[in-house]
């Protein structure tokens, strides 16, 4: 039998590994039984990356939705993610040496757009000469830059794509399954309980605004499992089963932006199924409910209520920062040095810390991504790569609403909707065989329109 040197090389070295972990196994159970499990179980683990870093990946993101450091006493205070990370990354890195590989960062264009946006983060604050800042904006958006290539270098195939998609559903649904739990027990798994009566977990979804946006990304892939044709009696029950729950979940969380997401999504599916008229006003119809009968919040959506004057004021101040400091931003993060609260729209606080160029940049990443989605849906007509395509379209969305009157520029779902969006067009373009112009003419000065257009819509919301 035949061996590649790459496959050689990966053989030596599990050989060699295999080796290294039995001796200090022993070692460590020579001094303490405690030590040995650990080592033995950490050994486990590298192994289990080692062999197949996908597999990495996908504990990784399921440690970022259970988050089990966080509330279980023994894993406290321990950097769980940080070890988990570097022992991924390192295996991928060790893979790509053994197999000749590069990292797929400058192959593909929202990788490029990525970095871009890490650079202009940390440049944000370089150029106010506080270096301690930009040492708080590196540490800062890192697990998120890293999280994002870790996607789009360790899903290689189309169907790992569907499983990582599958494990990120099966988190959102345990995310608002316990989160209905929380509602009727009142507390749930991790002994949280709800935040002014709305429902909410830990970590980075303690806000009940970003677990509303975590369920409302998912929604979109069992609202249209049921729309599609064919399918068995029990399946439509399962994702019409899994579709209420998220639903229901979605309420819990009385989340005003995310309801509004949750209308557009379903006026964009009608009108592309219906027809403009037809969907529109299906939506109002939908809408008028929603405002009837939604979460109580929903019915406190005035300019003169207190949250939303505090938003128009937020707005204001973020314009008046932005003409203040237009290329770079007053910073990463220093929104709140010059305002009360939080900017409470994710363009105003891009606009207002990164400047005219890290807003550009983050839309550009965002268009392109939704662009190689319609084009993708185009291309393969059916089945599921446009399933796939399609459902990416409404999750962005869904969001880019959403994150419209919410600060959720950095918000990690978002780029693990666009790391997958990223993945998803590369295998599209490999089976269909087409390509995409790294940046065509059309798309950047589309970008700067959008741009402009957004800052237009906000001062003109301020004025009004």
């Amino acid at each position: 039998m035949q061996y590649t040197s790459s496959a050689m090389g990966e053989k030596m070295l599990i050989l060699v590994g295999a080796a290294a972990f039995t001796v200090l196994a022993t070692i460590a159970l020579l001094f303490s039984i405690k030590a040995g499990i650990v080592l033995f179980f950490g050994g486990l683990l590298v192994a289990v990356v080692f062999i197949k870093p996908f597999w990495g990946l996908l504990i990784y993101l399921a440690m970022i939705y259970l988050r089990p450091q966080e509330f279980v006493p023994a894993l406290r205070a321990k950097p769980i993610m940080l070890i988990l990370a570097i022992i991924v990354l390192v295996t991928l890195l060790l893979h790509n040496a053994l197999r000749k590989k590069r990292l797929l960062a400058l192959d593909l264009r929202q990788g490029i757009f990525m970095i871009a946006f890490f650079v202009i983060i940390i440049l944000s604050q370089l150029q106010r000469f506080y270096i301690g800042g930009a040492r708080m904006a590196f540490d800062s958006f890192l697990p998120v830059f890293i999280l994002f290539f870790m996607i789009i270098n360790l899903v290689t195939s189309f169907a790992e794509m569907k499983r990582t998609y599958l494990l990120l559903l099966v988190m959102t649904v345990f995310l608002a399954a316990n989160g209905i739990l929380q509602y009727h027990r009142g507390f749930d798994i991790a002994g949280e309980r709800m935040f002014e009566g709305r429902i909410r977990w830990i970590g980075i979804f303690e806000d009940p605004n970003d677990l509303g946006l975590a369920i409302l990304a998912f929604t979109p892939f069992a609202l249209l499992k049921l729309a599609r044709k064919g399918g068995t009696v029990s399946s439509r029950i399962g994702y019409l089963l899994v579709l209420g729950i998220l639903l229901y979940a979605l309420y819990l969380t009385n989340s005003r932006g995310t309801f509004i997401g949750l209308l557009v999504v379903f006026a964009y599916l009608s009108c592309r199924t219906w027809g403009a008229v037809r969907g529109l006003a299906a939506t109002a119809v939908l809408g008028a409910a929603v405002f009837i009968a939604g979460p109580s919040r929903l019915a406190d959506l005035s300019r003169s209520e207190a949250s939303a004057s505090g938003r128009i004021d937020a707005w204001a101040q973020g314009l008046g920062l932005l003409k203040w400091r237009p290329i770079l931003g007053v910073g990463y993060g220093s929104f709140t040095e010059y305002h009360a609260l939080t900017a409470h729209n994710s363009i105003v606080l891009c606009m207002a810390e990164l400047g005219l160029v890290g807003l550009y940049v983050w839309l550009l990443l965002i268009a392109t991504s939704f662009q190689e989605m319609i084009v993708l849906e185009r291309r393969a007509q059916e089945g599921e790569y446009a399933f796939y395509a399609r459902t990416m379209q409404l999750s962005m969305v869904g969001f880019f609403t959403a994150a419209f009157f919410l600060s959720r520029t950095y918000n990690e779902v978002l780029y693990i909707i666009l790391a997958l969006c990223t993945v998803l067009s590369s295998f599209g373009r490999e089976q269909f065989e087409y390509r995409i112009p790294f940046l065509s003419r059309n798309t950047a000065i589309s970008v700067v329109f959008i741009t402009a257009g957004l800052i237009a819509l906000i001062k003109i919301l301020v004025i009004v």
